[in-house]
């Protein structure tokens, strides 16, 4: 047989030997990491022993202990961070939350809460805090006096957690113009409430009596700009305004007392 036939039949097996051994070497990395890491994901090793909290204003320390407090002494790799957060969103007042695994022994907890921006009153009479989307967070007590009131004629039956009714939520952009303080300047024309009617339409009852009548919730800038010429106006005149008109902001009518 030629050399080089000879030669080549050599490598040529040489190169089947490497390729079992790392076939070999391959499964056998594979089988250890897979019996070790069910040996961590059983062992408590990794158990849970600690929980970093937030500090957080209107959610308590309890709340969130009740929610993570299954896992306590339950191994790290078990642990389903994405059930944890699913469970602490349903907290009144948690916008959002996530869970962060810290080994060797902990769980890490950050929470974003919910801030009121007004209050709604419902259709029986009681006034409960939304948030800036809508969200239903709590009834109201007396400390939430200074925030602005919403008083809906739609049909509204606020249940905690839970976004209001589409009327409301349309309102609440009227709510963030009003508090900027600069179109419109709440200390020198005081808002009493917002009126919300049932077809979304919203009118602003001042503090001294009179109505801005806004119509829908759009061109809200202009709307108000517009208005508050016309009461200056009328003040300036020595006159008191029943209701100002800016459905339209180009064609507003306006009624004195």
């Amino acid at each position: 047989m030629d050399e080089r036939f000879r030669d080549r039949r050599r490598q040529v097996g040489r190169s089947r030997g490497k390729r079992r051994l790392t076939v070999v070497l391959v499964v056998a990395l594979s089988v250890g990491a897979a019996l070790g890491f069910y040996w961590l994901r059983s062992s408590g090793v990794f158990a849970v022993v600690k929980v970093s909290l937030p500090v957080t204003q209107n959610v308590s320390e309890a709340q969130i202990r009740a929610v993570v407090a299954p896992v306590s002494g339950v191994n790290l790799l078990r642990v389903s961070t994405q059930t944890l957060e699913a469970s602490l969103r349903e907290i009144p007042y948690v916008r959002s939350a996530h869970v962060y695994r810290g080994f060797p022994d902990s769980l890490v907890i950050d929470i974003e809460e919910y801030v009121p921006v007004a209050r709604v009153r419902a259709s029986d009479g009681t006034e409960w805090l939304v948030a800036d989307d809508g969200t239903i967070l709590a009834e109201a007590g007396a400390e939430a006096g200074d925030l602005l009131l919403l008083s809906a004629q739609a049909d509204v039956r606020p249940q905690v957690g839970v976004v209001t009714a589409p009327q409301v939520v349309g309102a609440l952009r009227l709510v963030s113009w009003l508090e900027d303080g600069v179109t419109w300047p709440v200390s020198v024309h005081p808002v009493k409430e917002v009126s919300v009617l049932r077809s979304g339409e919203l009118a602003i009852v001042l503090q001294g009596g009179g109505e801005v009548r806004l119509g829908d919730p759009e061109q809200l800038d202009e709307k108000l700009t517009v208005a508050l010429e016309i009461i200056d106006r009328y003040l300036k005149d020595g006159k008191e305004l029943e209701y100002v008109d800016v459905h339209v902001p180009s064609r507003v009518v306006a009624k004195a007392r």
